[in-house]
């Protein structure tokens, strides 16, 4: 069974198609954007077998760089996805501030806690208690470390 590659010539995604047979097929619909994709030339007689869609499929392993730029354009694409929902949950953050600020409260980053329906909230004065408390005892713990290890 042939498998043939192909490009499309509206969104430039390259892409596979395995045939049952031998196929004059010049062109294929694309499967991301369904423009029409010209078929292409193999520089070898067998490829790897990706995902029909990279954007859809399991995510590829970051690698830094590959050859394959459908991988660098998943990455990429997964990159700007977290990047925006980053600038999204800080823009939640900063209304949230500037709400308090309002009501006479001055609060930063560290006063802010994630709801489970995916909102912030202030946190109360006992859980700031017990976060500093934590933040003593983690700065203790540390210090007990760098002691015991620079008595050895």
């Amino acid at each position: 069974m042939p498998i043939y590659e192909f490009t499309c010539q509206s969104c430039g995604l390259r892409f596979e198609v395995l045939f049952r047979k031998v196929s004059d097929e010049t062109s294929h619909p694309c499967e991301e954007c369904g423009g029409e994709a010209s078929k292409q030339m193999s520089a070898v007689s067998f490829t790897f077998n990706h995902p029909s869609s990279q954007r859809n499929g399991p995510l590829p392993p970051n690698t830094g760089t590959s050859d394959d730029w459908n991988f660098d354009k998943a990455i990429g694409h997964d990159a700007e996805k977290k990047w925006g929902k980053i600038h999204e949950n800080r823009a939640k953050k900063q209304e949230l501030i500037r709400k308090e600020a309002k009501e006479g409260r001055g609060i930063t980053m560290d006063h802010i806690a994630k709801t489970r329906d995916g909102g912030y909230r202030t946190i109360t004065e006992t859980e700031r208690q017990r976060i500093n408390q934590n933040r003593e005892t983690a700065f203790q713990v540390t210090q007990a470390a760098k002691k015991q290890s620079s008595d050895k």
